[in-house]
């Protein structure tokens, strides 16, 4: 059984792209599994600051609604699952909170994935300078191959 991890954001594009990527490999159907990732990067809310004024129960119910709206999968994901169950592709969802690049390595490692797929977007060679990248990050970091899917903006997948 061949483990692909396809960590997805909340593009609907890119998880297309990826999922037919994963559909196009040999014998997808039968032999590969894929691990679907949604990493949510860290929960924010009211300060501690705030909660130790006295407004502990409204603080809760704070964190509460926030963790609500940041922990809900996007409609990506429900795409790919969508896409890879017409395909006859096994896959589990997972979700995670974190770091996004460092968070899918880790995944991929405890999952002990065979290959990692990726989308990436479009940037200006500024953009990729100044704000890095996640896929640059599992591309340089990733100790198992790594498959780079780009977006096609042209046709909307």
């Amino acid at each position: 059984m061949y483990r692909v991890l396809l960590p997805i954001d909340d593009s609907e594009a890119r998880a297309r792209a990826q999922a037919e990527a994963v559909l196009e490999l040999p014998h997808a159907n039968d032999e590969i599994t894929v691990d679907v990732l949604h990493v949510h990067e860290g929960v924010s809310g009211p300060d501690a600051e705030w909660a130790a004024g006295g407004f502990s129960e409204e603080y809760a119910e704070q964190m509460d609604e926030n963790l609500r709206k940041r922990t809900k999968l996007p409609d990506a994901a429900e795409l790919v699952t969508e896409l890879l169950e017409e395909g006859g592709v096994d896959y589990e969802v997972h979700e995670s909170i974190g770091e996004p690049a460092e968070t899918i390595l880790t995944a991929a490692s405890e999952r002990d994935s065979d290959a990692i797929v990726i989308g990436i977007q479009k940037r200006s060679p500024v953009g990729k300078v100044l704000f890095g990248s996640v896929a640059q990050g599992v591309i340089l970091d990733s100790d198992r191959p790594v498959t780079v899917v780009p977006t096609n903006e042209e046709s909307g997948t």
